[in-house]
Protein backbone atom coordinates (compact mmCIF):
# COMPACT_ATOMS: atom_id res chain seq x y z
CA UNK A 1 0.00 0.00 0.00
CA UNK A 2 1.43 3.27 -0.46
CA UNK A 3 0.35 6.69 1.22
CA UNK A 4 -1.95 6.80 4.11
CA UNK A 5 -4.03 3.73 2.30
CA UNK A 6 -5.12 0.87 4.41
CA UNK A 7 -6.90 -2.23 4.47
CA UNK A 8 -10.37 -2.46 5.73
CA UNK A 9 -11.40 -3.51 9.19
CA UNK A 10 -14.19 -5.44 10.38
CA UNK A 11 -15.82 -6.25 13.93
CA UNK A 12 -18.56 -8.45 14.68
CA UNK A 13 -21.45 -7.34 17.12
CA UNK A 14 -23.83 -8.15 18.98
CA UNK A 15 -27.28 -5.57 20.00
CA UNK A 16 -29.19 -6.96 22.88
CA UNK A 17 -31.98 -5.37 25.30
CA UNK A 18 -30.96 -5.24 28.97
CA UNK A 19 -32.59 -3.20 31.17
CA UNK A 20 -34.61 -1.20 29.22
CA UNK A 21 -31.81 -0.19 27.10
CA UNK A 22 -30.32 -0.96 23.93
CA UNK A 23 -26.74 -2.27 24.10
CA UNK A 24 -24.57 -2.69 20.76
CA UNK A 25 -21.09 -4.53 21.91
CA UNK A 26 -18.03 -5.22 19.38
CA UNK A 27 -16.64 -8.56 19.69
CA UNK A 28 -12.93 -8.38 18.60
CA UNK A 29 -12.21 -5.19 20.04
CA UNK A 30 -14.23 -3.43 23.67
CA UNK A 31 -16.50 -1.25 21.69
CA UNK A 32 -20.05 -0.73 22.45
CA UNK A 33 -22.64 1.76 23.08
CA UNK A 34 -26.65 2.04 24.32
CA UNK A 35 -29.75 3.71 23.24
CA UNK A 36 -33.72 3.77 24.28
CA UNK A 37 -34.20 2.24 21.29
CA UNK A 38 -32.25 -0.28 18.74
CA UNK A 39 -31.98 2.12 16.28
CA UNK A 40 -30.01 4.45 18.90
CA UNK A 41 -27.68 1.77 19.79
CA UNK A 42 -27.27 1.00 16.06
CA UNK A 43 -26.55 4.78 15.13
CA UNK A 44 -24.14 4.83 18.09
CA UNK A 45 -22.33 1.86 17.21
CA UNK A 46 -21.34 3.64 13.80
CA UNK A 47 -20.41 6.33 15.65
CA UNK A 48 -18.03 4.92 18.00
CA UNK A 49 -16.37 2.84 15.51
CA UNK A 50 -15.20 5.64 13.64
CA UNK A 51 -14.38 7.71 16.34
CA UNK A 52 -11.99 4.42 18.14
CA UNK A 53 -10.89 3.58 14.84
CA UNK A 54 -9.74 7.50 14.30
CA UNK A 55 -8.53 7.68 17.75
CA UNK A 56 -6.33 4.73 17.46
CA UNK A 57 -4.82 5.05 14.83
CA UNK A 58 -3.60 8.34 15.76
CA UNK A 59 -2.37 6.98 19.35
CA UNK A 60 -1.10 3.67 18.08
CA UNK A 61 -0.57 3.62 14.70
CA UNK A 62 -2.85 0.94 14.40
CA UNK A 63 -6.62 -0.04 13.79
CA UNK A 64 -8.13 -0.46 17.13
CA UNK A 65 -4.72 -0.46 18.52
CA UNK A 66 -4.40 -1.01 22.52
CA UNK A 67 -8.26 -1.71 23.03
CA UNK A 68 -8.85 -5.28 24.53
CA UNK A 69 -11.00 -7.93 23.30
CA UNK A 70 -14.67 -8.19 24.80
CA UNK A 71 -15.70 -9.80 27.38
CA UNK A 72 -16.41 -13.47 27.09
CA UNK A 73 -20.07 -12.93 27.90
CA UNK A 74 -20.52 -11.17 24.42
CA UNK A 75 -18.91 -13.91 22.77
CA UNK A 76 -21.47 -16.63 24.44
CA UNK A 77 -23.82 -14.09 23.35
CA UNK A 78 -22.76 -13.94 19.58
CA UNK A 79 -22.66 -18.03 19.72
CA UNK A 80 -25.28 -18.64 21.51
CA UNK A 81 -28.99 -19.36 19.87
CA UNK A 82 -30.99 -16.85 21.69
CA UNK A 83 -33.23 -15.59 18.74
CA UNK A 84 -33.54 -11.72 20.81
CA UNK A 85 -30.32 -10.89 20.01
CA UNK A 86 -29.17 -9.44 16.96
CA UNK A 87 -25.88 -10.78 15.53
CA UNK A 88 -23.75 -8.70 12.58
CA UNK A 89 -20.48 -6.83 11.58
CA UNK A 90 -19.25 -3.30 11.44
CA UNK A 91 -16.42 -2.22 8.62
CA UNK A 92 -15.09 0.65 6.68
CA UNK A 93 -13.33 0.14 3.36
CA UNK A 94 -9.89 1.17 4.61
CA UNK A 95 -10.67 4.79 3.13
CA UNK A 96 -10.53 6.57 6.13
CA UNK A 97 -12.37 9.56 7.55
CA UNK A 98 -15.82 7.65 7.89
CA UNK A 99 -15.73 7.07 3.69
CA UNK A 100 -17.29 3.40 3.29
CA UNK A 101 -18.29 2.84 6.60
CA UNK A 102 -21.23 -0.18 6.57
CA UNK A 103 -22.86 -2.28 9.26
CA UNK A 104 -24.61 -5.48 8.36
CA UNK A 105 -27.05 -7.32 10.78
CA UNK A 106 -27.33 -11.11 10.47
CA UNK A 107 -31.42 -12.34 10.45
Amino acid sequence: MTGNARRPNTLHFVIFEEEGAWIAMCLERYIGTQGRTKEEAIDGLKIVYRAELDGSLARTGEPFGGIPKAPDKFWEMHESDDSSILRGHICDDGLGAGMGDRLEIAA
